[in-house]
């Protein structure tokens, strides 16, 4: 069972008509926010995101913390003030075993639960099950066997540390899927040798995400969020 500590950090968010999802971790004390890049690649200094709150979009005043280089699809935001409660998070892979299971969370289609005072009046996200199915050290990607939607980019990626309980940590950020170019044909039953007149990205169940190394090494190099003390549970 996914726990408090997961859903209340994970937000709906949209950023220049994109939407998608972020969620929030909190290192030496300082409060971020962890997203896909290509949501806020245009992202240079300070910005407007909207997270979506008492059932609309709210705006909210955020500073860049970076973006990563190349092919690894994470940003990491700080936010005027704090976004969630401070349940503990831990981001790390360290304990996660190929095999095992993963969850991963967003709003899929801008899906979403809407459970009021539940969760401070922000929407439940979708909660997806996958297995974690490699590891690409070189490129920093993480492949799981689970089936992603649009909506989900930025999300986090979850487990339980010890393979059972509920000692979960996040140990990435999801991106997107694998596709396969599969061929699309006039007729139901295509005739022998007949070309296709067009094709489509096929989801091959294959759910990319990067390692939340990046998001902390970023964070790292310009340790700027907001000091939690002086962060106010608000929006």
């Amino acid at each position: 069972m996914v726990t408090a500590n997961i859903i209340q950090r994970t937000f709906k968010i949209e950023c220049n008509d994109r939407l998608g999802t972020c969620f929030t971790i909190d290192v030496d004390n300082r409060h971020y926010i962890v997203t896909a890049k290509h949501l806020v690649k245009e992202i240079t200094d300070q910005h407007i995101i909207k997270l979506m709150h008492e059932r609309r979009w709210k705006n909210l005043a955020i500073k860049l913390i970076g973006h990563c280089e190349g092919i690894v699809d994470i940003s990491v935001l700080t936010p005027e003030l704090r976004i969630s409660p401070l349940h503990p998070l831990p981001a790390t892979t360290v304990g996660i075993i190929l095999g095992q299971d993963v969850y991963f969370l967003g709003f899929p289609y801008g899906l979403m639960s809407d459970v009021g005072e539940l969760n401070r009046d922000f929407p439940f996200p979708l909660v997806k099950k996958g297995i974690l199915s490699m590891i690409e050290s070189n490129e920093g990607s993480i492949l799981l066997d689970g089936h992603n939607n649009p909506g989900f980019s930025g999300g986090p990626v979850v487990f339980c540390q010890n393979n059972h309980g509920n000692d979960f940590a996040v140990a990435g950020v999801v991106s997107g899927y694998r596709y396969d170019r599969e061929p699309v044909y006039k007729n139901e039953e295509p005739e022998k040798d007949e070309s296709p007149i067009g094709y489509y990205r096929a989801n091959t169940g294959i759910v990319l995400a990067y390692d939340i190394k990046y998001a902390l090494n970023l964070i790292s190099e310009n340790p700027i969020g907001l000091q939690l003390e002086n962060g106010n549970l608000r929006v």
